[in-house]
Parts: structure tokens; sequence; C-alpha cells
């Protein structure tokens, strides 16, 4: 079931070393930022290899630190009825658990009730960890990972069944509402703590890439990314900014729907993976973008605008963000000629500048394109697509 993971895309730079015969990195040309509890996170990796312009954006952080009023809880929970399944995603977690539940007395019936069950363990720590508590038969999979444990139940008939999940970071939630979905009852025990990033200035500079359009998409991973960078929007006086952003020019892709619950309650439908599973959310981002891009037949050259490139013939070329805005707002009546005064109304950044500057973003997008006959000057009125 796991997705395989295309070879790293060239890195064209230009129409000159970009040939006419290769391929074009599906996402080659966007700029989608990754907000999770990690600075660099897997999803980046993945994109990076669909040719996407990563932006890694520690977003909240997982602490492995139990809060003992929840892990209190949630281990009585686990007694209050069977288990089917026991998924460990952690042997510090597993230890800080049976720590705690041997302070509560509760250590000798939490080994009971585990030997009923069937035992997966994310990787050969964390079984080890099983078997210093004395239990033996245990699963792993081959991935090492949580989720690839997350793929083999999903898998399963799992209706009825009671799961209890050892998680140890917050993205598990969306794999266990997953489950639930399927008629599985979850017990959730949480051995970590979720808390607000380090350095508050990285999720006031995401707000601002949103808002000022700087990117084209931001994928979300786990509810507390979600209302952490809400909150930081919030506290800037830019949420309405933001989700005006987000319901149109810049997409919003969720690891799963309680990632998306904030934005939803704001009127934002985010995009959101067919499963909890980083492959499913650059999927749906693949597809999403590709949506967006603008194509059309100028002169005799075949072009596609994306985030901050144009594929012109084949050829992939990276375009500075004024003059591709440009060419956007010529793009959107090919053959109509537009007035400067057209193209300052249609360009935010652009609607203070005079025409001279204007004439310097076609004269750089001119010579982006090598030349290419694609923007045609019509003196004193303005510009327009060679159709």
């Amino acid at each position: 079931m796991t997705a395989g993971r295309p070879g790293m895309p060239p890195t064209a730079r230009s129409r000159r070393q970009s040939g006419p015969h290769t391929e074009i990195a599906p996402l080659a040309g966007y700029r989608v930022a990754v907000a999770s509890d990690r600075r660099k996170h897997g999803l980046a990796d993945l994109l990076t290899q669909l040719g996407a312009r990563t932006i890694g954006v520690q977003a909240s952080r997982s602490v492995p630190q139990v809060d003992e009023s929840r892990l209190r809880e949630a281990t009585e929970e686990v007694l209050a009825g069977p288990c089917d399944e026991l998924v460990v995603s952690s042997a510090f977690g597993l230890r800080a658990w049976f720590t705690a539940a041997g302070r509560w007395g509760l250590a000798d019936a939490l080994l009971a009730r585990f030997r009923e069950a069937r035992l997966l363990t994310r990787d050969a720590r964390a079984a080890d960890s099983l078997r210093e508590i004395g239990l033996t038969t245990i699963w792993s999979t081959a991935g090492a990972t949580t989720e690839d444990l997350f793929r083999y139940l999903i898998a399963q008939p799992v209706e009825g069944r009671r799961i209890v999940v050892q998680a140890d970071m917050v993205t598990l939630r969306e794999s266990c509402r997953a489950l639930r979905a399927l008629g599985a009852e979850v017990v959730e025990v949480p051995t970590y703590q979720s808390c607000p990033p380090t350095y508050a200035d990285h999720l006031r500079r995401l707000s601002d890439q949103i808002v000022e359009r700087e990117i084209d998409a931001v994928a979300l991973l786990g509810e507390p990314a979600s209302e952490y960078l809400m909150a930081q929007a919030s506290s800037e006086g830019k949420l309405n900014e933001m989700l005006n952003a987000l319901s149109g020019d810049v997409i919003c892709a969720c690891l799963g729907a309680g990632t998306a619950e904030p934005f939803v309650a704001h009127g934002v439908h985010p995009l959101v993976g067919a499963a909890p599973y980083l492959e499913e959310l650059a999927a749906g981002l693949v597809e999403a973008l590709a949506r967006t891009a603008t194509r059309l037949t100028v002169g005799t050259y075949e072009m596609e605008l994306r985030g901050l490139a144009v594929v012109l013939d084949g050829r992939l070329i990276p375009v500075q963000a004024g003059p591709l805005a440009v060419l956007r707002a010529l793009a959107r009546e090919p053959g109509r000629v537009v007035s400067y005064v057209e193209i300052r109304r249609s360009i935010p950044s652009l609607s203070d500048v005079d025409d001279h500057v204007i004439e310097m973003a076609v004269a750089r997008l001119r010579h982006c394109l090598d030349g290419a006959n694609v923007v045609q000057t019509i003196v004193r009125r303005g510009y327009r697509l060679a159709m």
C-alpha cells in the first residue's frame, strides 16, 4: 500500500538548461510550506522529490513528557474494557507509562490486559520495551514506523475491535480517527505534550507569506499546527486576511479532518488526504496545484503558468514574482491589449508604481523567456499576449 517515491527532479534553472524532452516534475515551480511539530518533516522531503520548493515551519512542539492527569485518565479507560490490539509507538513512552502506572498501583492490571492483546510495535526498541515487562509475542513492520502499523490495521476488518494506542506525536490522532471511522473503539494514551513553537516568529512569517500570497500551498500536520497558526494570525489582526487567502489563492492542505476542523469552523474548506498518510496528502497537493496552473497557446508556443515558473514548450523557466504577475494579468484575457492602468489595478504590489516599473518588469520577463515572442508592446496602449 505504500506509494513509491519518484526520484529527484532535474533542477532546471532556465530554458537553455532544460532540453525539450526533459520531464518536468509535477510540483516544479510551486512553493509549499509544511507546518508541523518539527523543523524538518518527512512530508517536505517527499514534496521536494516531486519538485516543489518547500519551507519547513515548526508550528508546534511534541515534548516527550507525560501529563499525569491525562495519562491516568487514559489508563483507567484502557482498564475499563478488553484490549484487542496494542500499538506501541516508542520505547520511551511505554516505559514512562508503566512507571506512572506503577506509582498508581495499576501496572499489574495493565500488564494482564495486554497479555490478551495482539502487540504491534513501531521498531525493535519498542519491542524490547515490551519484553522488559514480560511480553513475548510481538509484531512490527519492516518500515519501522507507527504509520505502517496504522496502514496495516486500517487495511484489516477492525469494526468492533478495541485498540489501545500509545501515542508519542500529535499526528497519530488522525490515524486514530481513521480507525474509529471504520468502527473500531480506539483509546489514545498520550505520552507526550503538545506545546507552542519555541519561536513565534516562524508562525508570524508563515501567516505573512499566506497573506502576501508568497506561497502556493501550506500543508498542516496535526491540530496544534492549525490552532497555533490561527492564534498567531489573530493576535496580529490578520486572521481574516489569512482566511481569505486560504479560501482562494493559497491551497490549505491538512493531514486529516481533525487538522482541518479549526479552518472549517471559520468557513475554509481545506484539502484533506484520502487517508492520513503523507503520500496521500502529497498526491492531493499534486492534483490541486495542477488545477491552479494556467495553460494556453501563445503564438507558436504552448505555455503553462505555475506558482513561480513558466513552462514554455515543455521547458521549465523560473520567473521572478513581479514579471510573472504581469504575465498572469495578460493571460487572463489572451490577445486583448491590457493598459498600464489595468495592470496596476490587478496587481496590488504594482498599484503605486509608474509606467517605467511595469516596462522594466516586462523587459525582465522577456529576458527570462530568452526573447520568446510572447508579450507584444502596443505603443501608448499597453501589452498583450501574442495570439
